[in-house]
């Protein structure tokens, strides 16, 4: 791995210093894990294609305009999975 340098003022490299240290970890892991934690669009897009396969491989009949519609979608999306997989559990067949 090789180290590259990122410019930015310096009460900002205090604030990232002072977030790192709380936590035990250099900078530069600091905003390795911070990187992680943001997706980029087509990252994003990529999981909602995957959500909705998942959906319908549970048998969850809503079509692409419906789920383009709905706020949250990622978020409703796991929800329902998870719902679906609690109802499975509670009938012994479990998704």
């Amino acid at each position: 791995m090789s180290d590259s340098t990122i410019k930015v003022p310096d009460s900002t490299r205090d604030h990232l210093a002072a977030l790192a240290k709380e936590r035990g970890m250099t900078i530069g892991g600091l905003v390795t894990a911070l990187a992680n934690q943001e997706h980029t669009a087509e990252q994003l897009a990529e999981r909602v294609q995957e959500s909705r396969r998942l959906m319908r491989g549970y048998g969850i009949e809503i079509d692409d305009s419906e789920l383009d519609a709905m706020p949250n979608v990622l978020e409703r999306v796991y929800a329902v999975a998870a719902e679906k997989s609690v109802q499975g559990l509670k009938r012994g067949t479990a998704a």
